[in-house]
């Protein structure tokens, strides 16, 4: 009968959310942020989840325009030799929070004017911990169904990163819930 199915569709809704469904873990950010001490040049030091870039040599390059937009131009340098460009425009999330960002990645192009990558959507951008002149650690996450998929970047001012501070970023991210079991650390020798 009907009500029957509609119960057992009503329970079998409940076991399977239940024990599967979790959102993304909402992290503080930075407070004291300021924007513009933030633009620059950083290096990738190392990655979460980033399914995005493959390559060596990663920069993150923000800069602020008349337009109020804040461009990003990502580098990287993939194993066959070319170099990738990743452009994007960050903005402000939260009026509240200023590390509180969001990008949007709008094109994708090798530096030799090959193809152009796929457009995406606004994703989230939180600056959770920086000094502005050494290092950077930005968590995002988006959620996916019932499960979220989060990324995470240590960032740095230069190609290296004392290890320690490596450590106690990782360590934010850890006692925050966020498995680092995957960090991947980004080859930043022999770069152009």
């Amino acid at each position: 009968n009907m009500q029957g199915r509609l119960l057992m569709l009503l329970v079998f809704s409940i076991c399977f959310t239940r024990g599967s469904f979790r959102s993304c873990p909402t992290i503080p950010v930075q407070k004291n942020f300021t924007l513009s001490e933030f633009m620059g040049t950083w290096f990738e030091i190392e990655s979460l989840n980033t399914h995005l870039e493959k390559g060596d040599c990663i920069t993150h390059t923000f800069s602020q325009s008349a337009d109020n937009w804040i461009y990003v131009n990502t580098t990287e340098k993939r194993d066959n030799g070319k170099r990738i460009l990743y452009m994007g425009k960050l903005s402000p999330a939260n009026v509240n929070q200023a590390a509180k960002l969001q990008i949007l990645l709008t094109e994708g192009v090798y530096m030799d004017f090959g193809p152009v990558q796929d457009q995406f959507t606004f994703i989230p951008y939180n600056v959770l911990a920086t000094d502005f002149q050494n290092y950077s650690l930005i968590y995002s996450c988006t959620q996916h169904y019932f499960t979220p998929t989060i990324y995470a970047w240590i960032m740095s001012r230069g190609s290296q990163l004392e290890e320690s501070t490596i450590k106690d970023l990782e360590n934010i991210l850890k006692t925050n819930g966020i498995n680092i079991d995957k960090m991947q650390q980004i080859n930043q020798k022999d770069c152009p």
